[in-house]
C-alpha cells in the first residue's frame, strides 16, 4: 500500500469537506505549507482538478490573511 497517496487523498478529501474549519493550532505557514505540499503531490501525479481546487484554497488563504492585516491596523489616526 502507498500511504503517502492514502494521506494526499484522505487530507484533500478534508480541506474539501463542506463543513471544514482549520484547527486554531494552525498557523497561517503552516496552512500555506501544507497547501503546498498537497499541490505539488498532486501536480506530480497529474491531478490537475484537484490542483485547481488547491490554488484556490492557496488564494482564498491569502485573501483571508490580506483582509487580517488590513484591519490589524490600530489608533485613530488623529495626531
Amino acid at each position: 500500500m502507498n500511504y503517502e497517496a492514502k494521506v494526499m487523498e484522505v487530507a484533500y478529501k478534508i480541506l474539501k469537506k463542506r463543513d471544514f474549519k482549520w484547527d486554531d493550532e494552525f498557523s497561517n505557514n503552516m496552512k500555506t505549507d501544507l497547501l503546498d505540499m498537497l499541490l505539488k503531490y498532486f501536480t506530480d501525479i497529474e491531478h490537475y482538478e484537484k490542483c485547481a481546487d488547491i490554488h484556490s484554497m492557496l488564494k482564498q488563504l491569502e485573501k483571508m490573511n490580506e483582509n487580517i492585516s488590513k484591519t490589524n491596523f490600530t489608533g485613530s489616526g488623529i495626531s
